[in-house]
This record gives C-alpha cells, structure tokens and sequence, in this order.
C-alpha cells in the first residue's frame, strides 16, 4: 500500500487554500459579498494542503486561483498574519473526497477496526464518508459558531490527480469592522466518527489542532 495515501486516509481532511495572494489594494476592500461567494466556491483552485506522517504540510498549487486578491480569508495554519480591520473576512477550509479515498478508507477501517464500509454506489460513499468530519475552532478562547456549505459536486482534482467527487466547507464569517483591531488567538479542532463507530466524535489524530495568532489593523 502506498503509504502517503493511507496517510490521507487517516487524516481524512484535505483541506483547500485558496491563493495565498497579495491584499486587495486600499480602495478595493473586501466585501461580505466577496467572502461568502469566496466560501461558497466551487473547489477548483487554490493550494491543497495534505499531512505526512510527520505532520508536515506539503503544498502543492493546482491550476486555477483566485482573481488575485486575499478574499478576506484568515487561514487556519497560517501563523502572524495581518489582515485589514476594513475587510470582512472568513475562516474554513474544505473537505473534500475522491472515489480513491473511498476505497482506502474502506481498507483502512476494516484493517484497524474490523469495520466493514459499502455502499450502493459512488455518490452514496461520498456521502456517508463526508459526514464522519466535523470541525470546531475558539477566538481568544470563544467558541465560534461554524457554518457548513451544502455538500457540492466537485470539478477539480487532487494533489495526486484524482477527480474530486464531492466537497463541502466549514468555518465563519465576519463582516467588515466585526473583529476589532488588534491580536487574536485562533485554534481550530478537527474531529471524526467513522461510520458511528464512537459514542462521540474523537479528535482526529492524523490532523493535529491548529493553533495560530494574527493581527487585524
């Protein structure tokens, strides 16, 4: 087996950036408009980020990226950023899954497990397997409330140029002026429940928590 892509699987969270991009200039801030069609955008560019086994991010840039502006994203993972008190912004990231992933998560769970996992057919496996990742995040230690798109078709391909299936995003959304100026500590949680096979969902323990600081001025 190849063991990046059981790595995947355990991790079970690809996660999208969108291009990480210069900010908009000072006369072109970013509406809540910008950030909710930014957060409910088709995946289909951007940076998709993977963990290793050693936790380490590997990056690799897919064809198409945003029309080079920030989008008012505040990513996740991304340590001492700053970001402009003007902008609204938005914090997620993306699940997201192939048929390739179905049948490694098929073969990982019987083999720790003992779970067997089938289904009818492709779309059926996708939805079943989208639905055991949920993810929870605090703002200077405030839980904040997470939103999650429709799950949606997808029309681009992973890092390893795979068809994704289907998607979804989860995070929240701030409009312009709703975070003050000044530091802010973010930690954002991933959790799973295979197939119900916990009482309750556990953390995720191939996608450690993130834990970041950034600037709004």
């Amino acid at each position: 087996m190849n063991k990046k892509k059981t790595i995947i699987i355990l991790g079970a969270f690809c996660i999208l950036l969108f291009g990480l991009v210069p900010l908009a200039t000072a006369n072109d801030y970013v509406t809540y408009g910008d950030v909710q069609a930014s957060f409910n955008a088709m995946l289909n560019g951007g940076n998709t980020l993977i963990f290793n086994a050693e936790f380490d991010i590997e990056r690799e840039i897919l064809p198409a990226v945003l029309d080079g502006r920030f989008d008012g994203r505040i990513v996740p993972w991304y340590n001492g950023m700053t970001y402009r008190y003007e902008d609204a912004h938005g914090i997620y990231g993306a699940i997201y899954v192939t048929e390739e992933v179905l049948q490694f998560a098929q073969f990982i769970l019987y083999y720790y497990f003992g779970v067997i996992f089938t289904y009818d057919n492709i779309n059926e496996g996708c939805m079943e397997y989208l639905s055991w990742f949920t993810t929870t995040a605090t703002l200077n230690g405030e839980p904040l409330e997470m939103k999650y798109t429709p799950i949606k078709n997808g029309n681009g391909v992973d890092v390893n140029d795979d068809p994704i299936l289907w998607w979804f995003n989860v995070g929240t959304l701030f409009k312009p002026g709703e975070l003050e100026p000044g530091q802010y500590h973010l930690v954002t949680y991933y959790w799973m429940n295979p197939l119900g096979i916990f009482p309750y969902p556990i953390p995720n323990f191939i996608t450690p928590p993130d834990d970041i600081w950034f600037t709004i001025e």
